[in-house]
């Protein structure tokens, strides 16, 4: 231990000021960095401002990602993943932006739980034991926090203080701190039975929230003075396991786990009405197909013989001469859709360019609110000319239609009190006009995409390009399966 406690204290000598933060825009301020395996299943992190806007998916790689802590300036976030291609776990960390991912760690030994020093260094869990590494990956050191083992380390916003969970003192794992320089270990908590764990700084550095857990599924929020005075119960939930906290202001953000799954919510640190947080999307919001596509909010249907899939900053569609139309209503399908759905009054549009568009193909480019039976679109069908070159909507108890020859324009379904609307808007068309109206009940998922049914179908290439989807207005509800964990507040 003398070794490691002299290669630490050379290290601390010398700050490891954050040397990744050149060229990367810090976060706003509250942001919060969590979990979630709504991209079907795999474990990502997302990024949610506390009001519940601004949701944005952060990582897009084939890691298992655990748990997320943001640097000081807000530039980075350091997070553990599981490397499912060799099966170790370490520390890496990412910009505000989701650029310059790297891995930080490299020994076969299971790294967790990083948290961030003020001088921006990071302190993490190696297997049982405490260590830190620069924000580069260098300088890796044990702190000598024994003895007795040592998780979930985190450090004080104000100065050079780090916390831990321990069983230092006998079977029960209390909360410690203790300075950066390995002096002046102190025992804050002194639970009668199970495991104190999990602290985390308020940003003042006077208090700490923790988690208590009993040994049974009743884990409950906690919060003491830094002195171990001053000891409050925020969480009194039998049914539900509390787990992973960050302070935001003088509230206390944190992940549950429940009957109905994994969710955030935020509670007064003093105690008080508890809220959960929206890490739902909400309106308004835009889709520009120019960063890699989200499996988390849009599902993909794509029949053999064509596909759909960002392309050059654009969503494009294609549909090829040799596809068979099928399944249930004989058509080939390629479209996107949310993967949430709308319910009630909503409005929102896209933005569509013909690619490849024959005469009499039998296509339909078109933007749809599916479930409610509603849709408008930019046909070429068999009808002689000009009508075989149409704009179109289709909708419950209403439709139309009208001649163009427009290659790009702009889509739009609104619907207001149970009546949907659609309209068009293009260089011929400069202001929006409608096509068609009619009743639409029902909860909605919106998407697009190309589609040829077989009673159209002409068997020739035909390709559309989208752009600029914006949802307007509207309330999405979202699957509930998706498990949102461990938040970190910038």
């Amino acid at each position: 231990m003398a070794t490691k406690v002299t290669v630490f204290l050379a290290l601390a000598a010398a700050a490891l000021v954050l040397p990744l933060a050149a060229g990367a825009r810090p976060a706003p301020a509250g942001s919060i960095v969590f979990t979630s395996d709504r991209a079907n299943g795999d474990r990502e992190l997302y990024v949610v401002d506390t009001d519940g806007s601004g949701l944005r998916r952060l990582t897009f790689n084939s890691l298992f990602e655990r748990q997320a802590a943001w640097s000081p300036d807000r530039t980075h976030v350091a997070f553990s993943a599981l490397d499912q291609a060799t099966g170790n776990w370490d520390i890496y960390s990412i910009d505000s932006s989701g650029g310059d991912l790297r891995r930080l760690t490299k020994d076969p030994g299971r790294d967790d739980s990083p948290q961030w020093t003020a001088d921006g260094r990071i302190v993490y869990q190696h297997e049982s034991r405490t260590w830190i590494v620069g924000a580069d990956g260098s300088g890796a050191a044990e702190l000598p926090t024994g003895p007795g083992d040592a998780l979930t380390p985190t450090a004080s916003p104000k100065g050079s203080t780090i916390a831990f969970s321990s069983n230092r003192g006998g079977p029960t794992w209390a909360i410690y701190t203790m300075g950066l320089d390995g002096k002046g270990a102190r025992q804050v908590t002194f639970p009668s039975a199970g495991q104190d764990v999990q602290p985390r700084f308020s940003p003042n550095g006077n208090d700490i929230a923790f988690m208590r857990d009993n040994g049974t599924q009743d884990n409950d929020l906690y919060v003491v003075h830094l002195n171990g005075g001053q000891l409050t119960r925020l969480t009194f939930t039998p049914d539900r396991t509390e787990f992973w906290s960050s302070w935001s202001g003088s509230d206390i953000v944190f992940s549950a786990f429940g009957a109905n799954g994994a969710h955030l919510y935020t509670e007064p640190s003093t105690g008080g009405v508890e809220k959960r947080v929206s890490t739902w999307p909400q309106a308004p919001f835009d889709e520009t197909f120019d960063t890699p596509f989200d499996s988390g909010l849009w599902h993909t249907i794509s029949d053999p013989g064509g596909s759909v899939a960002p392309s050059g900053g654009r969503l494009v569609a294609s549909i090829s001469g040799t596809a068979v139309p099928g399944g249930q209503f004989n058509q080939v399908d390629e479209h996107i859709g949310s993967q949430c759905n709308l319910n009630g009054d909503f409005d929102y549009q896209v933005d569509y360019s013909l690619l490849v568009w024959p005469d009499f193909g039998g296509f339909f480019a078109q933007l749809s609110a599916f479930f409610a039976d509603g849709s408008v679109a930019r046909q070429s069908n068999g009808f002689s000319p000009p009508w075989n070159q149409q704009y179109s909507a289709f909708m419950t108890g209403g439709g139309g239609s009208f001649t163009t020859t427009d290659t790009s324009g702009t889509f739009r379904l609104v619907r207001t009190g149970g009546t949907m609307y659609a309209y068009v808007r293009s260089p011929s068309v400069p202001d929006w006009r409608l096509v068609a109206s009619g009743s639409a009940p029902g909860s909605t998922v919106f998407g697009m995409g190309l589609w040829a049914p077989a009673n159209s179908f002409n068997h020739m290439d035909g390709s559309v390009a989208y752009d600029n989807f914006r949802l307007n207005s509207g309330a999405l509800t979202c699957p509930s399966w998706w498990d949102d964990l461990a938040p970190d507040v910038s």
